[in-house]
């Protein structure tokens, strides 16, 4: 091992996420440079409710840095949705112990590494940090000089000085595996400090085969990060089988209640030879029920069948909007209508147990004709699927927008106000339906279609909603609890294959 760290402390911190791969990877990137790491997980995600932090656990976490005395503080600022908390454990931590630097990192921080430098953050590193963040510790610790480091940014008289990206591997085994299990780990939930990692009591464990999206959605980071990446470095990268199977052995080891595994993969890789390899492994070392996300235009029916055969148990695939102008001159998502259904088709033909399909509603760039569209295409979907129905979020540093501004659907005052507006209103946006009688109905009738019993009685009404307006909205209210009642029948299911080795 490189002793170069010599035992130093590093504290790194994530917030609302106890999985937290990213924090996990620079966990084991700082160990092998010989440095002691304490990993907190700063509060847990909850989507309907996220509560903001507060002075005592703030306070808890600034204990821990006075303990460690460490090198630096490392926090991971993956989205802009809980600024509200990361603005305040920074501003409070550096209260109570201002001379521990403090480094920023994760999607957000690379985007905007400007705004933690001018708030008093020390440091940001944009994209991988693995290296990046190794090679600043031992410069540091050594009193060395950083300034010319790849993708590190700071102060120099005043001003920010952002260095180009660079320190990234294109074969990303070279980053080693995530820490499966943190070895000085802390938990920090409802004004309370609790030891050990949170992640080692889940039934399921989200692991990623790449890195990065091929694909251009204008409501998402991943085309910005990767415009941000230099000429000639591919921002699309595989693991090998090979490390992810040996993750997942470990994992398998540790993890006593562990019954499913999550591939949490952008789009799941689906190179012909990876694909072979990775199902021959999967059956004969893991053979557990494990889920992937995919796109209508990556759906591929034999992929899928072998898949199938190694314990592939959900799809979960985004169509956005059943509206292919929405689709395409808003979202700039190119996949028709038809491949969609195919795409469907596909899933169900294939085997799949169940199929997950997004759909984001009732923002400012759709009409009633778009929402109804949405409606007829749903009707087009193989059975059996589940809906997830939700807003469109303004995300900082993506497409939409500048294309928002640009149409005059908000200023770019307002847009602002909106981006980073309190977390809880950010989350009510996400989950709202709109005041709009004839969209809220078509919205419910589309939720609705997803329950075969309900089908049928809700068809009767697609022809004028607003006269049907009661009937309408009892057959919703059956659903949401027909919703709930499945959630945790598809849960049972997957334990029942788990624990009698079922696949297909």
């Amino acid at each position: 091992m490189d002793i170069a760290g010599s035992g130093a402390a590093i504290v790194l911190v994530a917030f609302y996420n106890v999985k937290a791969l990213g924090v996990r990877y620079l966990e084991t990137a700082l160990k092998k440079g010989g440095y002691r790491v304490i990993t907190v997980f700063f509060k847990n995600f909850n989507s309907k409710n996220p509560q903001m932090t507060n002075d005592t656990e703030i306070g808890l976490l600034a204990d821990i840095v006075k303990r460690e005395q460490p090198l630096f503080i490392g926090y991971s600022v993956m989205s802009s949705m809980y600024l509200e908390t990361v603005d305040s454990v920074i501003n409070g931590v550096k209260a109570l112990c201002p001379d521990v630097p403090g480094v920023c990192g994760g999607a957000y921080a690379t985007m905007f590494p400007e705004r933690f430098l001018k708030m008093g953050v020390d440091f940001v590193i944009r994209a991988d940090g693995e290296i990046s963040m190794r090679r600043l510790a031992d410069a540091l610790l050594q009193k060395g000089d950083y300034s010319a480091l790849p993708s590190l940014c700071y102060m120099k008289d005043g001003q920010p000085v952002i260095n180009e990206i660079g320190d990234i591997l294109t074969d990303i085994d070279g980053y080693g595996m995530p820490a499966i299990e943190c070895e000085n780990a802390y938990f920090i939930e409802n004004g309370r400090l609790t030891p050990g990692d949170p992640q080692c009591s889940a039934l399921s464990y989200e692991i990623i085969a790449s890195r990065g999206c091929p694909f251009t959605c204008s409501y998402c980071c991943c085309v910005n990060l990767r415009r941000l990446f230099p000429k000639g470095v591919k921002y699309v990268r595989e693991r090998s089988v090979k490390s992810v199977i040996d993750e997942l052995l470990i994992v398998k080891k540790k993890f006593k209640k562990l019954v499913f595994i999550h591939f949490y993969d952008e789009i799941f890789p689906g190179k012909p030879g990876w694909i072979d390899e990775f199902i021959k492994e999967y059956k004969q070392k893991i053979h557990l029920p494990f889920t992937i996300w995919s796109h209508p235009k990556a759906v591929d029916g034999e992929v899928l069948k072998k898949l199938v055969g190694a314990g592939l148990t959900e799809v979960i695939m985004g169509i956005q909007s059943g509206s292919e102008r929405v689709r395409r001159d808003v979202f700039h998502r190119y996949e028709t209508q038809d491949e969609i259904i195919r795409a469907t088709q596909t899933i169900k033909e294939a085997g799949v147990f169940w199929a997950s399909y997004d759909f984001m509603l009732q923002h400012p760039f759709e009409t009633i004709e778009d929402l109804r569209q949405t409606y007829f295409l749903v009707k087009e979907l193989r059975e059996p699927f589940e809906l997830q129905l939700h807003g469109l979020n303004f995300l900082p540093g993506t497409d939409i927008v500048d294309m928002a501004i640009e149409q005059g659907i908000v200023t770019r005052e307002r847009m602002e106000e909106i981006m980073y507006a309190p977390m809880s209103e950010q989350f009510r946006t996400y989950w709202k339906q709109e005041d709009d009688p004839l969209g809220q109905l078509w919205y419910r009738m589309t939720y609705c279609l997803q329950f075969k019993g309900l089908r049928r009685r809700i068809e009767q009404y697609e022809n004028d909603p607003m006269a049907h307006k009661e009937e309408i909205n009892a057959l919703y209210q059956k659903a949401v609890k027909k919703f709930n009642l499945r959630y945790y029948k598809k849960k049972l299911n997957i334990v029942f294959r788990r624990v009698f080795g079922i696949t297909g």
